[in-house]
């Protein structure tokens, strides 16, 4: 096991550059940290180049839990490195770190494996974010995604970087199992929708339909839009449906996430009374 204990290591310099989205996009790699995402990883199969360990933390009897995960690391020909005390906080984003993080090499998809990674019994339903803008919101959108059993999540130009250290918290490691598929424009992304039969439907309070009275059971792809612009004007016009939450006065608007969650168990409840209905 490599010890490091200087920050001017040339692992630690790299490390430290993928704080930054611009060393991310370029080397194609991202920073996770803590037990739970290191455990989610290792579980998720993901193309893990690292574990850092902390010094002191290796060095706790109690902390079976790291243990662990470098015994399975181990196994896997995952390498790890023991980082002493402020070489290892110096990398890490929270204020109070677990111990132990990685590097991670961020997965690529096409259209081609994007669609084809459908596996939530047909159901063929998508998350599209139109440049939002809140770390917490893009991790909370791509969990919920995942856990109503959305097949993915297309992510146009302007949002946030989802491969943030707070996206990445945030997402709670939903993100490793996800399929992600970026896009560049409001146009090249309708179009690409339609191609696969999907329905493009826009949450905006601006329509007459609430989100319970339109068909949203299987092949629609929502458009949440940014938290203060809300939804393109261009995806307003593209879309295929129009739909609206029912909000009490004077309240005019929900968190960006809370909307998207909403809307997606919609689709999850429909299905449920659906498949219901088929049984009888």
């Amino acid at each position: 096991m490599k010890h490091i204990t200087s920050l001017e290591n040339s692992i630690i310099k790299k490390a430290l550059s993928l704080k930054q989205r611009k060393a991310r996009e370029k080397e194609g790699l991202y920073l996770i940290e803590g037990l739970h995402l290191c455990k989610e990883a290792l579980g998720a199969a993901e193309d893990i180049q690292v574990f850092f360990v902390k010094e002191s933390v290796l060095q706790k009897a109690e902390d079976q839990d790291v243990k662990d995960i470098i015994e399975q690391s181990q196994e896997m020909g995952i390498k790890i490195t023991l980082l002493s005390d402020n070489v290892f906080d110096k990398l890490m984003d929270t204020e109070t770190p677990q111990g132990i993080s990685g590097i991670v090499r961020r997965r690529i998809w096409d259209s081609e494996s994007f669609f084809g990674a459908d596996k939530r019994k047909g159901h063929g339903n998508l998350l599209v974010m139109d440049r939002i803008q809140d770390p917490g919101n893009a991790g909370t959108l791509i969990r919920t995604a995942e856990a109503a059993g959305y097949q993915g999540i297309l992510v146009l130009k302007g949002t946030v970087d989802l491969f943030s250290p707070k996206v990445v918290r945030s997402a709670s490691g939903s993100l490793f199992r996800m399929p992600v598929l970026f896009t560049e424009s409001v146009k090249e992304t309708v179009e690409l929708l339609h191609s696969r039969q999907k329905r493009v439907v826009v949450a905006t309070p601006h329509c007459d339909n609430f989100h319970f009275q339109v068909p949203l059971d299987k092949d629609v792809a929502f458009v949440i839009g940014n938290e203060a612009g809300g939804v393109s004007r261009e995806f307003l016009d593209m879309s295929d449906s129009h739909v609206k939450i029912p909000m009490s006065e004077p309240v005019e608007s929900l968190n960006a996430a809370v909307a998207a969650g909403i809307l997606m168990y919609e689709s999850v409840r429909q299905n449920f009374h659906k498949e219901a209905e088929e049984k009888k």
